[in-house]
């Protein structure tokens, strides 16, 4: 008996056994599954995630070389599961619409004609002999087909050090300058990397970008050798107040305050980049320089403290400059005494060219660089070119954010490459982002795609990430 009990005990002992291994075998398998998925769909996340983490170096990489159809590799480090990243550009947004172009070049001194190289529509009346001719085809704000003539914005009114500040030595060679009022010259002649934090600066005299000067201002596309926020945080000695504001910079020129970019005659030559100027529409006061990168004070003295219209009959008028905050004609941006604008002392006559206002001075056999992607408005002042009998080679001269001065000249050589006028940039990419597992491991697949939004300075927002297996 006692061996009958026995043998039933093992058959029904074995009847269950094996039902519990086959089953235990099946959850091991399915676990080890759902850990190689889980596995897989962190790395694939983690790729989009490294991605993301440098937007301007996404924007390059892929707005150069990916299209709708056409892939770009992205390289990713290694997340210990193979993943291959590419990306595909599926949309491309220009600063302006249509509507908001404004005319890409103006030349407001009688008998004035556009420069070579210059890119864009030029305004119709440019030179003519009615020098108020112009005035009745102007706007506060970029519109289409109108000569933009903007307010002034508002300026720090202390005046930070001319010599800049230097960042302490664990960030770098790095020089930086912060927005305010400068009333002495400043020269910048060395291979330090400066960067003119974001905002609104204004200057009173000559501000020089000379041999070996790397140059930098604002926030933007062009990186600098520091950002905003760690300037403003850790440069040794910073003034108090930083008046850093949206990203990018305009240069205010009033009194004697010109711009000349220049490599002293030498083989190294400056590398100067504005970045556009970008402000949140809210901030009273900037929000005018929105756009803008160099503007000039313009009008003429009625009194030391108030200004009057610029009228030289038959040549040159020039309404007085307003702000954003004060559009009626007690003109409270003008006030020697220090507490607004001074007016423009660099104005163009009709008997003599006068001091450039902005300069761009090429004579040495080396590359040099001026980039200004915002809007130039100088209307009673003159810009000028000089590039030297066999120079011209390797010197870029770009101011594409469209031009509005009284005269613009050029003398020597044509630099290799010079467009003055208006460029409607892309400035806005948009981008499908795929990660994916390789064929190579098998299953599971993990493919996670998202489609991302990133602007040339480096902003970006996710509009859908789906991961599917």
């Amino acid at each position: 008996m006692a061996i009958i009990f026995a043998l039933v005990f093992v058959i029904l002992g074995t009847a269950l056994i094996l039902p519990l291994l086959s089953y235990s075998r099946t959850v091991m398998k399915a676990a080890n599954d759902q850990d190689r998925k889980i596995e897989r769909v962190s790395a694939t996340g983690g790729a989009l995630r490294i991605v993301l983490a440098e937007p301007i170096k996404l924007y390059q990489l892929c707005g150069e070389n990916a299209g709708l159809t056409v892939p770009q590799a992205l390289a990713v480090p290694d997340l210990g599961v193979a993943v291959d990243v590419e990306c595909y550009t599926i949309n491309n947004a220009t600063e302006l619409s249509g509507s908001e172009i404004r005319t890409a070049m103006t030349v407001v001194s009688a008998g004035a004609v556009a420069p070579d190289g210059t890119v864009g529509d030029v305004y119709a009346n440019s030179g003519a002999s009615d020098p108020h001719l112009w005035w009745s085809d102007t706007s506060t704000e970029s519109e289409g087909g109108k000569i933009w003539l903007p307010y002034l914005p508002t300026h720090g009114l202390n005046h930070p050090a001319s010599a800049g500040y230097m960042m302490p030595a664990w960030a770098g060679s790095c020089r930086v300058f912060f927005p305010g009022t400068y009333s002495d010259p400043i020269t910048i002649a060395d291979s330090v990397p400066t960067y003119f934090t974001s905002g609104v600066y204004y200057f009173e005299d000559t501000v020089t970008f000379g041999a070996n000067a790397q140059v930098v201002v604002g926030n933007g596309a062009v990186e600098g050798c520091t950002s905003d926020s760690e300037a403003a945080l850790y440069a040794i000695n910073a003034p108090i107040t930083v008046n850093i504001s949206g990203v990018g910079g305009t240069f205010v020129l009033g009194a004697a305050g010109r711009l000349v970019v220049t490599d002293q005659g030498s083989a190294n030559g400056p590398d100067v980049q504005f970045n556009a100027r970008l402000v949140d529409p809210t901030d009273v006061g900037h929000a005018v320089s929105q756009g803008v990168s160099i503007i000039s004070v313009n009008g003429a003295y009625l009194t030391s403290t108030t200004s009057i219209d610029l009228v030289e009959p038959g040549y040159l008028e020039v309404p007085k400059s307003l702000t954003e905050t004060n559009t009626d004609d007690t003109d409270p941006a003008v006030d020697s005494a220090g507490t607004g604008y001074a007016v423009s002392s660099l104005v163009q006559t009709s008997t003599v060219d006068a001091t450039p206002i902005v300069e761009a001075n090429f004579t040495g056999g080396g590359d040099a660089i001026f980039f200004v992607p915002g809007y130039i408005a100088v209307p009673q002042g003159r810009v000028h070119v000089e590039v030297a009998t066999g120079a011209g080679s390797g010197k870029s001269i770009q101011l594409l954010g469209a031009v509005l001065a009284a005269k613009i000249t050029r003398n020597g050589e044509m630099p290799a490459l010079m467009e003055m006028g208006f460029v409607n940039r892309v400035v806005q990419k948009t981008f499908k982002i795929v990660a994916q597992t390789p064929d190579s491991l098998g299953t599971p697949k993990i493919v996670s795609v998202a489609i991302v939004q990133v602007n040339d300075f480096g902003e970006y927002a996710v509009n859908s990430w789906v991961t599917n297996s």
